[in-house]
């Protein structure tokens, strides 16, 4: 107790036997451990519940984060086979189905091709006379 004395050694008031009687009436109190359904809401001997199977935690229902997800274009792909139907009409995969050394490779490939392009625009650029120079640009630009 707060005050520091032990509660076995306190009288039985008047007080305590209404608060009693209002709060369980004229039954005994029961010992045991008790759980309460989740469904009624009531108290149940733990030796008696039985949890009723969850719809959340059945196998069937795996897949459910696929529901109602829709492409980029608005296609539905809410379930596997609409979505890989999907990947191979529009010839597209995901990121994870390649290693790093595939796009490893293809930025070099295209970092190649960019510098390739870019000194033979600047070696063209070199021969025109610098009077031309502007329609010289123009003229590579229309060209790609």
């Amino acid at each position: 107790m707060s005050t520091g004395a032990d509660n076995k050694t306190m009288a039985q008031t008047k007080a305590f036997d209404a608060g009693h009687e209002r709060i369980y009436g004229n039954r005994k109190p029961q010992r045991g451990r008790w759980v309460q359904d989740p469904q009624t809401g009531k108290l149940i001997p733990a030796h008696e519940y039985v949890p009723a199977p969850r719809a959340l935690d059945a196998p069937i229902c795996v897949d459910r984060f696929m529901e109602n997800t829709v492409a980029q274009d608005g296609t539905d792909i809410g379930s596997r086979a609409k979505r890989k139907d999907y990947m191979r009409r529009e010839r597209v995969g995901d990121a994870s189905d390649y290693s790093k050394e595939f796009f490893a490779k293809r930025r070099d490939a295209r970092d190649r091709e960019l510098s390739d392009s870019t000194s033979r625009t600047v070696a063209e650029l070199a021969k025109v006379d610098t009077r031309n120079l502007p329609n010289a640009v123009e003229h590579l630009r229309r060209q790609k």
